[in-house]
C-alpha cells in the first residue's frame, strides 16, 4: 500500500475537493488561487486549469508513472482522494476532444455518433482499476460535465453580479448545490426535479432551458462505444401560447389517427417524443386555462399519460422545465394559476435578470453584451464594429430605458444599426417613469426619498417574488425592504 507525505496529501486533497466545486461560483476561483498562490481575478479559469494540469501530472508522475496508477494502491481516505485526482486529471486532459464530440454531436442530429476516443479511456480506466460499471459511468459522467460547462458558458453571457449568479443556479440545478451527493445518488435520477423560470419577455428563458435540457445525464454504453441517446433529441419544447385550447391536448399528449375530424394520422405529442434522458421545456405556462392545468398537473403527478383518442397509458420519465412572463405569485392568488400544480413545478425557481436590472448591476454589460450578440450574429470576432455600434446605441438611446424587450430587443438594436446606421427605439419612455408603471412623481407632481423606495422596492418585488431578489438589487437590508413592501 502507497502512502502520502503531508505535503503531497494536502495537494492531492485540494485538487480532489475541486471535482466538487462549481465552476462557475468564487469559492471556485478563491480555491484555485489558493492552490496555485496567485492573486484572485488574475487568470481565467482556463489558464488556472491548464496550470493545474501541469502540477498535477507531475505529482502524479512523482510517484509512479500515469500507466502504473492503481486505485487498488491505496486504502480508505487516501484511495478516495487519488481516485478523484487521477478523474479530476483524465477529464480535463480530454477537454479539447469533448468540446469537440459536442460540436460533432450538435451536427449530426438526434443519431448518436460514436465516441472517437473511447477506448483509449476505458484503457486508461481499466488499467487504473475500474470495473466496467464504473468506467461507462464517469465517461457519461465527464460528458454531462463538459456539456454543462459548454452551454452554460456559450449561453448565459453577461459579467454582472445577477448573470453571475445565474451561471452558479444552472450549475446547481443540472448537477445538484453537492455533486458528491449527485455522484453517489442522483445521478441519472434528476426526473423529479422540476424547474420554473421566471422573467419578462427576451431575458433568455428559452436559451436557458435549452441549456438545462441539454445537460442531462446520458448513459454511455462501452460495448458500441455510443451515448444512449444524442442530447439534440433530449430536448423537447413547446410555447402553450401558440396553440387554442382545442388543440392542446393533441400537441401535449399525441393523438391516434381518426381520433377527431382532420387527424388522418397518428401524431406523437410533447411527452411522448421526451425520452427517460430528456427534458420538455414548457413555455408560457401561466397563460393556460385551470381545465388544461389540472391535465399537466397529472402528469407531472403519475408520469402517465394517454394520447387523444387512446386509452393506452404511456409514461412519461424527463425533467419539466416551465417558464412564464408573468406574475406567478399574482396569478396563485387571483385563482388563475393553481397552487397544487406550482408547488409541482417549484423544485427550482429561477429568476431571469432583465436587462435595465444588469447594466444597473454593472455599466460596462451592454457593451460586454454588444460584442458578444455580434460575435454571435457575424460569427466572427469584431471588437472595432462592436464599437461603433455601442456608440450608435450610447447616442440614440437614453441611459434611462428600460428595454422592455429585453436582450431580444439589444439584439435587433444591433442589427438595426448595421442596416440604418442608427438605432431609434420604438416605445419613447416617459421621463416620470422607469418601466410598468414605476413612477418617479405622486398625483402631486413630487415624491419623498422614501416614498421613491419603497415605489420602487414594491416594483421590483411584482417582478421578481422574492424579498432576496429585491434586496440584492438594491442592496437594502432584506427586513428593510419587506418593510416597504408590507407597509
Amino acid at each position: 500500500m502507497q502512502k502520502l507525505l503531508p505535503e503531497q496529501h494536502n495537494f492531492f486533497s485540494q485538487i480532489a475537493a475541486l471535482a466538487f466545486v462549481n465552476p462557475f461560483s468564487e469559492q471556485r476561483e478563491l480555491e484555485d488561487c489558493k492552490l496555485l498562490n496567485i492573486a484572485p481575478r488574475t487568470m481565467e479559469i482556463s489558464q488556472r486549469t491548464e496550470i493545474m494540469q501541469e502540477q498535477l501530472h507531475a505529482q502524479l508522475e512523482q510517484r509512479q508513472s500515469l500507466s502504473e496508477f492503481r486505485i487498488t494502491a491505496y486504502q480508505g481516505g487516501t484511495q478516495e482522494i487519488m481516485k478523484f485526482s487521477w478523474l479530476f486529471y483524465q477529464f480535463h486532459e480530454f477537454q479539447t476532444q469533448f468540446n469537440q464530440f459536442i460540436d460533432e454531436q450538435r451536427l449530426a442530429g438526434d443519431t448518436p455518433i460514436e465516441l472517437d476516443f473511447a477506448k483509449e479511456l476505458n484503457h486508461r480506466f481499466k488499467l487504473a482499476g475500474f470495473t466496467h460499471t464504473e468506467t461507462e459511468k464517469f465517461i457519461a459522467l465527464f460528458y454531462q460535465l463538459h456539456r454543462g460547462f459548454y452551454f452554460i458558458s456559450g449561453a448565459i453571457l453577461g459579467d454582472c453580479p445577477s448573470i453571475k449568479e445565474l451561471r452558479v443556479r444552472l450549475w446547481n440545478n443540472i448537477f445538484t448545490f453537492n455533486p458528491q451527493w449527485y455522484v453517489d445518488y442522483l445521478c441519472g435520477k434528476m426526473e423529479d426535479f422540476s424547474t420554473l423560470l421566471l422573467g419578462a419577455t427576451g431575458t433568455g428563458k428559452t436559451l436557458i432551458a435549452h441549456t438545462i435540457g441539454c445537460s442531462g445525464f446520458i448513459p454511455f454504453d462501452l460495448n458500441k462505444n455510443k451515448f444512449k441517446e444524442s442530447f439534440t433529441r433530449s430536448f423537447q419544447f413547446i410555447n402553450l401560447s401558440q396553440y387554442p385550447s382545442s388543440l392542446l391536448d393533441s400537441e401535449l399528449f399525441g393523438h391516434k389517427k381518426g381520433a377527431f375530424t382532420g387527424a388522418i394520422d397518428h401524431h406523437q405529442g410533447l411527452f411522448n417524443r421526451c425520452s427517460e434522458y430528456g427534458a420538455v421545456f414548457i413555455d408560457e405556462i401561466g397563460d393556460i386555462d385551470i381545465p388544461t392545468q389540472v391535465k399537466l398537473l397529472n402528469v407531472i403527478q403519475d408520469r402517465t399519460f394517454c394520447p387523444v383518442g387512446s386509452h393506452e397509458k404511456l409514461r412519461f420519465s424527463g425533467r419539466v422545465i416551465s417558464a412564464t412572463n408573468r406574475n406567478i405569485r399574482q396569478l396563485r392568488k387571483e385563482g388563475n394559476f393553481r397552487d397544487d400544480l406550482y408547488y409541482r413545478l417549484c423544485s427550482d425557481v429561477i429568476e431571469v435578470p432583465s436587462l435595465q436590472q444588469r447594466i444597473q448591476e454593472n455599466p460596462q454589460e451592454l457593451s460586454h453584451l454588444i460584442n458578444n450578440l455580434l460575435k454571435r450574429i457575424s460569427n466572427i470576432p469584431t471588437p472595432e464594429l462592436a464599437g461603433m455600434i455601442e456608440k450608435q446605441i450610447r447616442i440614440h438611446v437614453p441611459d434611462y430605458y428600460a428595454w422592455p424587450g429585453n436582450v431580444r430587443e439589444l439584439e435587433q438594436c444591433i442589427r438595426r444599426v448595421c442596416l440604418t446606421g442608427r438605432c431609434s427605439i420604438s416605445d419613447e419612455p416617459n421621463l416620470t417613469s422607469l418601466s410598468n408603471g414605476f413612477s418617479l412623481m405622486d398625483k402631486a407632481g413630487e415624491s419623498s426619498v422614501q416614498n421613491l423606495l419603497q415605489q420602487y422596492c414594491r416594483f421590483l418585488y411584482d417582478r421578481h417574488s422574492s424579498y432576496e431578489a429585491v434586496a440584492r438589487i438594491t442592496q437594502l437590508d432584506r427586513r428593510t425592504v419587506k418593510k416597504y413592501i408590507v407597509e
